[in-house]
């Protein structure tokens, strides 16, 4: 659904008819530039469902620099989708509907998942459940996010109320037995269907391995020593992505499919100085988290977990952030987990040395080390899709520590 509604900027008076793409969530915001003054504006969607009524409101909001206004004929449009890609030469047109095309490559591939089901094929109950109910995983995300803050600080009771709020408004059919459960089903769903098949194959090294003497070294040393401090990497990412779920959303669903952005298409709503530095701190996060794969092959090599092809697991631990995946770079299985890590890029957003570039929203940073390299230059939809896919691994790597814990009959150390 497209609901168009009409925003002045409060800097120069220009009046703009905005054409906002609905999206999964109860609330959305939007941030392009007037075409006026070429300042920020930002204008929200709020759905609002009345009591007793089955047919949702929908209510544009003004946010920032923008007050809401009547339609003028010769307003400029302006086109931006929560959850969908707009062509660069669609941006400003009026009575066009990209979604269309791309809810048609969507639908393709999960039907060839064996994903793609019918309403009428499952009771009405179980439509405003996980997996069937709308994809609004920021909502649940603010529920899960105050549960697992109060059972990591102690405060049992009230993070379990969390759970059973959690279990009442997302998984009526199946509550959640505890954080850890949840957690699981959280990343098990956020991350399909494009991301399965490589998490069961990294997973099929620890079940080919797990009886052997170096597996259960490692496994003693992992859960003793290593995963009880891992939770704040994993927990302090995933805010800082779903802080700027706003731009993210218009391309995680694309990326989840396992489609590709094409550079032509675009995103109109752009909250850069959210999600500039994002890469880069995704990327630190995970070199700094897969240490654990490079275990496991050493043990799946016929070697110690700490023992390395060349190095010693302090020389491991010495190696640039980039040189972490080197060591298991020759098992597919574990390498497919980690295809998303762009050293150059890395370096450009972890020192905020990438700028946007408008109003084609592109931006600019210079690969080598310091930044000394040639300019490149990405659209911005790929780089949230770099951002988005690169998160997925990460999401991905926690899953496979949870399932770590759970074939052993433990709970994970959240």
């Amino acid at each position: 659904m497209i609901v168009r509604t009409s925003f002045r900027c409060t800097t120069c008076g220009q009046n703009h008819t905005v054409r906002i793409g609905l999206g999964h969530e109860p609330y959305q915001t939007h941030t392009f530039q007037c075409t006026g003054c070429g300042e920020e504006l930002t204008v929200g969607l709020r759905v609002i469902k009345p009591e007793g009524s089955p047919i949702p409101q929908f209510l544009g909001e003004p946010v920032e620099n923008v007050e809401q206004s009547d339609e003028e004929t010769d307003a400029p449009i302006v086109n931006v989708d929560a959850n969908f890609l707009i062509p660069l030469e669609e941006k400003h047109k009026d009575v066009v509907f990209p979604r269309i095309t791309q809810m048609q490559e969507m639908m393709e591939v999960a039907e060839g998942h064996g994903s793609l089901v019918s309403f009428k094929d499952f009771p009405e109950k179980w439509q405003n459940t996980r997996p069937y109910r709308p994809a609004d995983f920021g909502e649940e995300w603010k529920v899960l996010k105050k549960s697992w803050n109060l059972h990591r600080n102690g405060h049992t009771k009230l993070s379990k109320r969390k759970i059973e709020e959690g279990s009442a408004e997302f998984y009526v059919d199946e509550p959640l037995k505890n954080i850890q459960d949840w957690l699981w089903r959280f990343c098990l769903l956020f991350s399909q269907p494009a991301f399965e098949k490589p998490f069961r194959d990294a997973f099929k090294i620890v079940q080919d391995n797990r009886e052997k003497p170096e597996f259960k070294a490692f496994f003693k040393e992992y859960e003793n020593n290593l995963a009880p401090n891992r939770a704040d990497s994993y927990l302090a990412i995933i805010r800082e992505f779903f802080l700027a779920y706003n731009d993210f959303s218009q391309v995680i669903f694309r990326v989840k499919q396992g489609l590709e952005i094409d550079d032509n298409a675009g995103v109109n709503s752009v909250q850069f100085d959210k999600t500039k530095m994002f890469y880069g701190n995704a990327f630190e996060t995970f070199s700094s988290l897969v240490d654990i794969l490079a275990y496991i092959n050493n043990v799946a090599s016929g070697r110690s977990f700490d023992q390395f092809q060349t190095l010693t697991r302090k020389k491991y631990l010495e190696l640039d952030k980039s040189g972490r995946f080197g060591p298991f770079d020759g098992t597919p299985a574990l390498a497919n987990l980690c295809f998303e890590r762009d050293n150059q890029l890395r370096n450009a957003s972890h020192h905020a040395s990438i700028k946007l570039v408008t109003p084609d929203n592109r931006i600019v940073y210079r690969s080598g080390k310091g930044g000394t390299g040639p300019e490149q230059e990405l659209g911005y939809a790929a780089y949230l899709a770099k951002c988005s896919t690169l998160f997925l691994q990460i999401i991905n790597l926690f899953r496979f520590e949870i399932m770590l814990f759970e074939v052993h009959g433990k709970s994970y150390p959240a």
